[in-house]
């Protein structure tokens, strides 16, 4: 399935709820978006939204988790997909590109309230989960560094490496000081990745 394919999925009642969510952040702020509004946006009964979620808080919350979680499933599906250790470098800086240009709202949301999760059970489930994405990655590549075919690095500098030129870009576009998509600069982000890895 494709990320496009991904976005146009049948939503869930609670899919619908985040979406309008991310709708009512994006155009109000958390602090001032009411759970009301989200519901309206949303259509959903009151119901169903303390069925899903309990607060406004806990949607902001899910909200995070879910964004995360959706990049995350699309990197390991380009990561499965490389052929070699170039390819899964790139994979990681293409899916990162990808996602922040197909979602930049998401992209946004994730970039500047990480603070939601402070006060939120979730966090220790992203905690947990990001755990788990990292090194699933990590036994990825570890073959290829042992091997020689990737430079060897501290753990935890390649993630940074790969991923830290396309971000602060992302930063600058999403922030409307650049206006160029940085789906535009796909290629360019990749090939520095490599470039930086390469033995």
């Amino acid at each position: 399935m494709t990320l496009i394919a991904m976005t146009t999925a049948k939503k869930s009642r609670k899919q619908e709820i985040l979406d309008a969510a991310l709708s009512c952040f994006t155009e109000h702020g958390i602090e001032a978006t009411t759970i009301e509004m989200i519901r309206e946006r949303s259509q959903a009964s009151v119901g169903s939204m303390y069925h899903h979620f309990g607060s406004k808080e806990s949607i902001a919350a899910a909200l995070y988790v879910d964004a995360l979680a959706s990049h995350a499933e699309y990197q390991q599906r380009l990561m499965a997909s490389a052929k070699n250790v170039e390819g899964g470098v790139k994979a990681i800086a293409y899916a990162y590109i990808d996602w922040v240009s197909t979602h930049p709202e998401k992209a946004r949301f994730v970039l500047y309230n990480r603070g939601v999760l402070a006060k939120s059970e979730m966090a220790a489930e992203l905690e947990a989960r990001t755990r788990s994405h990292i090194s699933n990655v990590l036994r990825w590549f570890q073959p290829h560094i042992e091997s020689g075919g990737l430079k060897k690095l501290p753990m935890e500098c390649y993630g940074s490496i790969i991923i830290g030129p396309a971000h602060d870009y992302a930063r600058l576009w999403l922030s409307g000081r650049a206006k160029t998509d940085i789906k535009a600069y796909r290629e360019i982000f990749a090939d520095a990745a490599w470039n930086a890895l390469k033995p």
